[in-house]
């Protein structure tokens, strides 16, 4: 499918539901799932519950797809099924690996000051209830050695863990996740990246980044139905992670006595129990399919190709501040979503504002006092050029 040829892209949007309703620059906080996905989440669903949802043998030949949908899953980062736990969303990974820690008051743990509460709120619980110590990394938008040189710096002799993410939710600033990794294990630390923001835009190999944990969730990039997610575990990890939470579905095997014992399943299927919706998972690998059949390269060459643009189109309106990257810097550390701030505008009341007077949607960034805009493979050049349009009308207002 070659997205630089105008019938073939709108072949595919018309599969993707509400783009003909505004301009959708909102990837970044849910994907629209293609039509062919939710239809096949729905008949998943309508035809477990005809088959009689309870019947033992029709609940477990569900529990098995679920566990059959892991390996193209898998296949997608490049890791094994085993190594995957089948999760809600990248909050659930992330606090998997965070109390699966036995943490001590004055360990510590490094974040960055661009993260989603998901990778701060969890922390800052740890912090109030464990005595932990949250170390901030300040990120340089313009380095990515000065951005390993900022995490490695803050390494201690207590330092538990090094969670990060992949690519920033504030600025759509990309990380150098292998560089970390490997600075981080120079000092015998583990390190957790939060992909949220990094599956689906780019391609993806996790036993190359090196890292031991990867959380992610399918509803953003990644198209996939809402309430799907997954954590992979590194095999050397598994061993140090301690489930603090377990319930029918995690245990190899257990007795039933007062001095009964359990056995987890020696994989990251330890990690999932309890009554779970399999068509969620199930239906997943569609939208995969689809990126697949696109290709990751193609996507990620076609999110810098629009946000490029954009970014120096904002860059050089009077008024108008990036927050991020800068146009023509490193395009290692370039993704498809760009932030701004207009003068005389808050963040929140600019996100209303567009999406109320022109039609563009995007999200606010309240700790930045800024808008983000998030470029995905099915936008398009017009849609670009009418978000700057309306920024352009937005500045010389609040200019004059």
């Amino acid at each position: 499918m070659n997205l630089n040829d105008p019938k073939s892209l709108k072949s595919l949007r018309a599969d993707i539901p509400g783009l003909d309703r505004g301009v959708y620059l909102n990837t970044g906080t849910l994907g629209p799932c293609p039509r062919p996905v939710t239809r096949r989440l729905f008949e998943l669903y309508q035809a477990w519950q005809e088959a009689g949802p309870g019947n033992p043998d029709v609940y477990v030949a569900m529990a098995e797809s679920s566990l059959k949908a892991k390996t193209p899953i898998a296949d997608y980062f490049g890791v094994t099924p085993d190594e995957l736990a089948l999760t809600s969303n990248s909050t659930d990974g992330i606090n998997i690996v965070a109390g699966g820690i036995e943490w001590r008051a004055g360990d510590e743990v490094i974040i960055s000051n661009e993260e989603h509460p998901a990778g701060l709120l969890i922390w800052l619980h740890l912090r109030q209830t464990k005595g932990i110590r949250v170390r901030v990394a300040r990120l340089d938008h313009e380095s990515r050695s000065r951005i390993r040189e900022e995490v490695e710096s803050l390494i201690t002799p207590r330092t538990r863990l090094v969670a990060l993410s992949h690519v920033s939710c504030m600025t759509g600033l990309r990380l150098p996740a292998r560089e970390i990794t490997e600075a981080s294990h120079a000092h015998g630390v583990p390190v957790l990246f939060d992909g949220a923001q990094s599956a689906g835009q780019f391609p993806l190999n996790l036993p190359a980044i090196g890292c031991d944990f990867y959380a992610v969730n399918g509803h953003k990039w990644l198209l996939g139905p809402i309430g799907t997610g997954a954590l992979y575990v590194a095999g050397k990890a598994l061993v140090d992670l301690v489930p603090d939470r377990v319930g029918g579905g995690s245990a190899e095997s257990y007795t039933y006595a007062e001095e009964g014992e359990i056995r987890l399943h020696p994989s990251a299927r330890r990690f999932e129990f309890g009554t779970r919706c399999h068509p969620l998972w199930q239906a997943w690998p569609e939208s995969l399919a689809l990126l697949d059949e696109i290709g990751l390269a193609a996507i990620q060459a076609r999110g810098l190709a629009l946000s490029q643009p954009l970014r120096r189109e904002l860059a050089g309106l009077k008024g108008v501040t990036l927050v991020g990257p800068a146009p023509g810097g490193d395009p290692e550390l370039l993704t498809g979503a760009v932030t701004c701030r207009l003068e005389g505008m808050e963040g929140e009341r600019l996100r209303e504002v567009l999406v109320s007077r022109f039609g563009v949607v995007t999200r606010s960034v309240s700790e930045r006092e800024a808008t983000r805009f998030t470029c995905a493979f099915f936008n398009t050049e017009e849609e670009i050029d009418q978000a700057v349009r309306a920024m352009r009308t937005l500045a010389g207002e609040t200019a004059a």
